[in-house]
């Protein structure tokens, strides 16, 4: 049976592929072992999708602070997703959210649309149902012997579907609830926040301190 070399681009060392495609490169880089499958994925940079992959570059180089052009700062997350909305021409906007975020949804809003941009929201509780519609018993509620509605991303993005958004974006769903949003959404979609429920919604703060306060990591 041959060996399976499974691609691990977190463990190398010099990433020629950011510095010099001609280097030598590790055995488990999929740019040895993926060839044809590269070579297919790049087939999917045209038409639309090609558009919608140029703004994205030209954002991720308007979001960086230049030496020899200081009068455009770092841009933080919420100026790059109303700019890239801008350069594809995108008015309608949908936010999929938590109803923990409530208050910063509601804030968001209020500046995609001083912006100039159409808004449409859906809370994560959409339609009431309680957990025990998807078979869920009452132990598995954080609160049993009580109506506890269900997180509900596949509803959430057939509303939006519905209503047409161009580009839509995730506020703090769950992890599990966020993907089953993206399986389901028409619109691409971005992300404003990650949940996490102790490191206020900066799960990377978890690896910043992996060595020190979260060493059981």
């Amino acid at each position: 049976m041959k060996e399976e070399i499974k691609s691990m681009c977190a463990k190398c060392l010099k990433n020629p592929c950011y510095s010099d495609p001609d280097a030598k490169k590790p055995k488990f880089c999929p740019m040895i072992n993926k060839k044809e499958v590269i070579e297919e994925a790049m087939k999917e940079y045209s038409g639309e999708l090609l558009k919608f992959y140029q703004a994205s570059a030209k954002q991720e180089k308007d979001g960086y602070l230049r030496p020899s052009d200081v009068i455009h700062p770092i841009k933080c997350r919420i100026e790059e997703i109303m700019e890239f909305a801008e350069k594809m021409g995108y008015k309608r906007l949908g936010i999929a959210f938590c109803i923990g975020l409530k208050e910063e949804t509601s804030n968001f809003t209020k500046i995609l649309e001083d912006r100039g941009f159409d808004v449409l929201s859906v809370c994560c509780k959409c339609g009431a149902f309680d957990k025990e519609y998807v078979g869920l018993n009452d132990e598995d509620k954080i609160v049993p012997g009580r109506h506890e509605s269900m997180c509900n991303p596949i509803t959430q993005a057939a509303i939006l579907n519905n209503e047409k958004s161009e580009f839509n974006i995730v506020l703090g769903l769950c992890v599990g609830h966020d993907s089953l949003f993206f399986k389901y959404s028409n619109a691409p979609t971005t992300v404003l926040a990650a949940k996490d429920r102790l490191l206020g919604h900066n799960p990377l703060a978890a690896l910043y301190t992996h060595h020190s306060y979260y060493f059981r990591l």
